[in-house]
């Protein structure tokens, strides 16, 4: 088991050597792309929120990484304000926003907004701010005393640790995506006009099981032919860590 944990150790993360189409391809540092455990980055949005249209498109070029996984929540709390009704909006991402919130301590809610796996926020307002946040997160799961490895066998997950019983009981998701890009016409409010994009916006979360350490194998459910994407979450309790994500 300790080889299959090994790659999901962040401080001895693999390279990969990324290969041009030119024939004449000549290696250079450049060429060579740390992969690493996949990350989640976890975008709150709404369609009424005057700050977002300029931060999206920063936002969704600093996350084009394939170490990377962003994912899209609109919420509604601005609906009233705007007077324009978020096409993508559901109070089941208010309300998973201000668990985060809640359990740093916070007094409030803000768009946009960008929690990297559960462990770092920030507003995204330029590419350095969103690297900071994505660095923050990356050394407090680096700080973790043991991995956790996911991967997919069949029709289970397979979840394994080093450690036979975990610091708590969390929570093993799946979330399902629309991974094409969509971008409305705003018709009202502050951003009348604006043209809003959304990509990867989540369709469905739920809860499909628990991990309490050691080695766990858990059923996936049979997934409709509906053109969304989905990836597994382990999450430690109601606004906690992700500590481990793996695109299905």
């Amino acid at each position: 088991m300790s080889a299959f944990l090994n790659l999901f150790k962040r401080r001895k993360a693999p390279l990969a050597c990324m290969m041009s189409l030119d024939h004449n391809h000549e290696h250079t540092a450049a060429c060579f792309v740390e992969i690493m455990p996949l990350s989640v980055v976890e975008l709150f949005q709404s369609q009424g929120c005057k700050s977002c249209p300029p931060a999206l498109p920063g936002i969704h070029d600093a996350t084009n990484n394939p170490n990377l996984l962003l994912l899209t929540y609109d919420v509604t709390y601005w609906n009233p304000s705007s007077g324009w009704e978020d096409t993508f909006g559901s109070s089941q991402w208010d309300a998973r926003q201000r668990q985060y919130v809640t359990k740093w301590g916070r007094n409030g809610l803000f768009t946009p907004q960008i929690i990297i796996d559960g462990v770092s926020d920030g507003i995204g307002a330029t590419k350095e701010n969103i690297n900071e946040v994505i660095q923050k997160a990356m050394e407090l799961r680096n700080n973790m005393q043991w991995a956790v490895g996911i991967d997919r066998v069949g029709n289970d997950l397979r979840i394994a640790s080093e450690m036979s019983e975990a610091d708590q009981v969390y929570g093993v998701y799946v979330i399902a995506f629309q991974p094409t890009e969509q971008i409305v016409k705003v018709g009202k409010g502050p951003n009348k006009g604006k043209k809003v994009p959304h990509r990867n916006i989540v369709r469905e979360l739920m809860q499909i099981g628990e991990w309490r350490g050691g080695v766990e194998q858990i059923a996936l459910p049979g997934f409709r032919n509906d053109g969304y994407e989905r990836v597994a979450i382990v999450q430690g309790g109601i606004g906690g860590p992700i500590i481990a994500a793996l695109r299905l």
